[in-house]
Order: C-alpha cells, then sequence, then structure tokens
C-alpha cells in the first residue's frame, strides 16, 4: 500500500510539472521556499523594521548591500530577543546587523565582520539554517539608545531567476524593571586579520592549519561561540589560556558544515579573568574530496564571497556582574 501511495505521488507530482512545462514555464520558477513565522515566546515583535527591498538579478556576483534604518525611539530600549525572516531565503545568503548612531560619522567605511569596530554593537545576524529567534541570556541584551539606527551588511547570491528580497527583523524588549538591571551582551571577532594577505590555502590540501588569537583586558563573562568559514571550512576549536597558564576547551565544532552555522551557548558561562587569551584554531579542505570547493586546483584566498575564504571566531560575553 505505501509502494501504491508514493508511486502515486511522485506521478502526480510529474504531472503537474509536466503540465506548467506545456505551459511554457519552468517548473523550478515555481518552486517557492516555505514560508518563516515569529518563534520566539509564541508572540509577535514589539518592533519590526523593514529592510529596504531589493530586486536581486538572476545572474551575476552582487557587492554586499549596506543599509542604515534608522530607529526612531523615543526612548532607550533593551534588546531580549531578534528573529530574521529573509524575504526570499533562495537568495539571502547572510545578513549582520549592528547598533549604531544615526550619524553620518557611524555610516562610514565598510562593514567588515572580522573588524571590531568601538562605533557600532553586533545585534545578531543571519544565516542558511537560522530559523529560529536568538534570545539572550537571561538578564542581558543589546542596549538601543535614543538617536539609534540599524546597520545592516547583506549579501545576496544570485540562482537564475530574478526576485525581490524583503526581509523583516523583528525585536522583541526588556520590560523597563528588567532592562534597568540588563548587562550589555557584546560579541568580539577574531580573525588572523587581512584576509587577503593571511589567508591562502594550498591547492589540495586537505587539512590547512589556520589560527587567530585574542586577549581580554577586562574580566567578562564568556556566553557562547559562533565559528564562521566558507565552503571549504572543514573544523574549528576554540580554547583560553588563562593568566596562570593553564587550559580549557571551550568548544569543538569537529565536523564544520557551511550550511549550519549556529551560535552555540555554554551551559554555564564562563569567568575570563583579566589577562586571558583565547585560541582559535582550525582546519580547511582545498581538495578534490570536498565537494563544495569550487576549483581545487588553485590556491584559495581569503574574501567576501562564498567561493573566497573566511576565518572568524566569534565570542559572546558581558561584563562581570558585580
Amino acid at each position: 500500500m505505501k509502494k501504491t501511495s508514493l508511486t502515486a505521488a511522485m506521478l502526480f507530482a510529474s504531472a503537474a510539472f509536466a503540465s506548467v512545462a506545456n505551459a511554457g514555464v519552468d517548473p523550478l520558477t515555481e518552486v517557492k521556499p516555505m514560508d518563516s513565522e515569529w518563534t520566539y515566546d509564541g508572540t509577535a515583535p514589539d518592533y519590526v523594521v523593514d529592510v529596504p527591498s531589493f530586486t536581486v538579478p538572476a545572474t551575476g556576483v552582487i557587492d554586499y548591500i549596506d543599509s542604515v534604518i534608522p530607529l526612531e525611539f523615543e526612548e532607550e530600549k533593551w534588546v531580549k530577543a531578534v528573529q530574521f525572516i529573509p524575504g526570499d531565503k533562495r537568495v539571502l545568503h547572510h545578513l549582520l546587523s549592528y547598533v549604531v548612531a544615526d550619524e553620518p560619522e557611524s555610516h562610514e567605511g565598510m562593514l567588515d565582520e572580522a573588524e571590531n569596530d568601538p562605533r557600532r554593537e553586533f545585534l545578531e545576524g543571519y544565516a542558511p539554517g537560522k530559523e529560529y529567534a536568538t534570545q539572550y541570556p537571561e538578564g542581558t541584551g543589546i542596549k538601543v539608545p535614543v538617536d539609534s539606527a540599524l546597520r545592516m551588511s547583506i549579501h545576496y547570491t544570485s540562482f537564475g531567476q530574478e526576485t525581490v528580497d524583503n526581509t523583516k527583523v523583528g525585536l522583541w524588549f526588556h520590560d523597563e524593571a528588567d532592562a534597568e538591571s540588563a548587562l550589555e551582551y557584546h560579541t568580539h571577532s577574531v580573525s588572523p586579520g587581512n584576509r587577503t594577505e593571511n589567508i591562502q590555502i594550498p591547492a589540495g590540501a586537505m587539512n590547512h592549519e589556520m589560527a587567530a588569537t585574542h586577549v581580554f583586558e577586562e574580566d567578562i563573562m564568556l556566553y557562547g561561540f559562533r565559528a564562521h568559514m566558507h565552503y571549504r571550512g572543514k573544523a574549528m576549536a576554540a580554547r583560553v589560556i588563562y593568566p596562570d597558564n593553564t587550559t580549557e576547551d571551550i568548544i569543538n565544532v569537529p565536523n564544520y558544515n557551511f550550511a549550519w552555522q549556529p551560535t552555540y551557548q555554554m551551559d554555564e558561562p564562563i569567568m575570563l579573568p583579566a589577562g586571558s587569551r583565547v585560541v582559535v584554531e582550525g582546519l580547511f579542505d582545498n581538495s578534490e574530496y570536498n565537494l563544495g570547493v569550487p576549483d581545487p586546483t588553485v590556491t584559495a584566498m581569503g574574501g567576501l564571497q562564498s567561493w573566497e575564504e573566511m576565518f572568524i571566531g566569534y565570542f559572546s560575553y558581558t561584563d562581570v556582574p558585580e
């Protein structure tokens, strides 16, 4: 019975595709991604940011979009959760958002996710597979002062069909009482520096090693970590070297997948005293055995596009409560 039902379903689908094709329409253009829904706490966001519409062409390389949207709040807000709903998941490669002052100086220059610019505070990002709302740890949040804006770096990729993206950003806020005692949630990116000079992966290399470090000058409470590489990314791990020279593993991602890039939250935050050095170590596979590699016969260089490479470890933390 099951076999008959499956066969019938396949025949029905084939007939439907044939009908569309006979009408002069490419059947693949009729396939649409499933709609997403707001997922935090069963409630609608307190505020929704409409990202400006963008028409993604059918073909070609698309430069990163730098979008600045004023947040016209009359009082300071504290974000406790955020979610991104792409207008079209097929073309939204990723999105990074930052809270900045709504003034020209904060809008200058290109947003580089590997740099830690004091003029901006990382809010959250969207990447493939991120279908849920991000909730910051209890008692923490992202502070949004009056006269702020949301600055976003948006990366679209074409897939053979022109489409229009209308992404939305949902924000949920702490109430006034909780906001008074909330700690600011920060994210620091750790990378090997200038990616065009420091990321060079030899052709055919199956286990090319890379590492980057950072010393935290103040006491912090570490809450989370996210690994970011592109198609050649194979593994990434993070550890801490304490001021007394003892070490502790933070996380190990032994089978990195570009299509699955969550922020891993600690079961319990780790207190890192001032002077602690975090070390990010990883492997790249630029060989023919990695089916994601565009061309294993050439050296892979660092860059912004997916066929180039990145190496970033994101550490999420707060100050140590008094």
